[in-house]
């Protein structure tokens, strides 16, 4: 609710589509996150989690993943979506990806890892997973409900408002067209 309210959906969203993203701005983000964070860091991360994922697909989603999920952001119940790096280890490195990608012989995307401290996930319609493919770190689309894909309550200190949770992948089979923006390996980079 606070995520409509506050129009956060059109941070994230390209002009296109309804948004206000002419061009990535690390500052404007710094800046939003920063005022609402004073008020309460757990509402804030839950509340911005959503633009993330539109600041993603907007920003390297191809046309197809970007009419298929960007127009849902600039309606009137933009949902509730997360991107889902961090795993549950010390010292997390996101570059050094733990969660693996792997292709089927029909050319579909298997997943299997696991995911810490995931913003509002058990209620996510749609999560951006990071997993490691071709020795590449890469990003995913994974939908909500998908079979393989498992989700624990995950209470952390401080942002429970957040409602973060353990993203659990199974062997979690998804279509190829699953991959943001290809192989290109900017995608994760930038």
């Amino acid at each position: 609710v606070l995520f409509r309210s506050l129009g956060l959906s059109a941070i994230g969203l390209p002009e296109a589509y309804g948004g206000v993203l002419s061009h990535r701005s690390a500052v404007t983000g710094a800046l939003v996150a920063e005022a609402l964070a004073e008020g309460d860091m757990g509402i804030a991360l839950a509340s911005l989690a959503p633009a993330a994922v539109a600041t993603a697909l907007g920003l390297w989603g191809d046309a197809a993943q970007q009419s298929a999920y960007l127009p849902a952001f600039a309606g009137e119940a933009p949902p509730v979506a997360a991107i889902a790096l961090g795993e549950p280890r010390v010292l997390f490195d996101p570059c050094s990806l733990q969660t693996r990608a792997s292709r089927t012989s029909s050319g579909d995307i298997v997943l299997d890892g696991a995911k810490s401290l995931v913003p509002r996930a058990a209620e996510a319609s749609l999560l951006l997973v990071a997993a490691e493919l071709d020795g590449v770190p890469s990003v995913f689309i994974v939908e909500a409900g998908n079979p393989g894909v498992s989700i624990v309550p995950e209470p952390a200190m401080g942002v429970r408002a957040a409602a973060t949770a353990r993203v659990s992948l199974e062997h979690a089979k998804l279509p190829v067209d699953s991959l943001l923006g290809g192989s290109d390996p900017r995608v994760y980079g930038e």
